[in-house]
């Protein structure tokens, strides 16, 4: 679970990294090697930018899911851990009444 929140972070940092400026490089590029044409390039820019906007929307909402079952298993984990600690501790009251009514008794034996 923890695997899959650092690959989409890192993702996300991936997709923050293509800013307006280096998506315009990217496109630059594409034009000096006539892969898009001059007139094109602000349409190419637009849909570029538009499809990192939507795919950091997306991983947006996956890592919001992502995070709220990692909250949710460890709330699980606390509750379980809770309720042995108290069983420990029951089982050690318990042992401390008999372990104390055995010195009792061990005395009188003695007296």
């Amino acid at each position: 679970m923890l695997e899959l929140l650092e690959k989409l972070i890192l993702a996300g940092v991936g997709l923050a990294n293509l800013t307006k400026e280096k998506a315009e490089e990217i496109v630059d590029s594409l034009i000096e090697k006539g892969q898009v044409e001059a007139k094109d390039k602000k349409a190419v820019l637009n849909r570029l930018l538009k499809g990192t906007a939507e795919l950091d929307k997306q991983l947006e909402e996956k890592m919001k899911d992502v995070s709220l079952a990692v909250v949710k298993n460890s709330h699980k984990q606390i509750d379980m851990l809770n309720k042995k600690l108290a069983k420990l501790a029951k089982d050690l009251e318990a042992t401390k009444k008999k372990t104390a009514g055995s010195r009792e008794t061990n005395k009188k034996k003695k007296a």
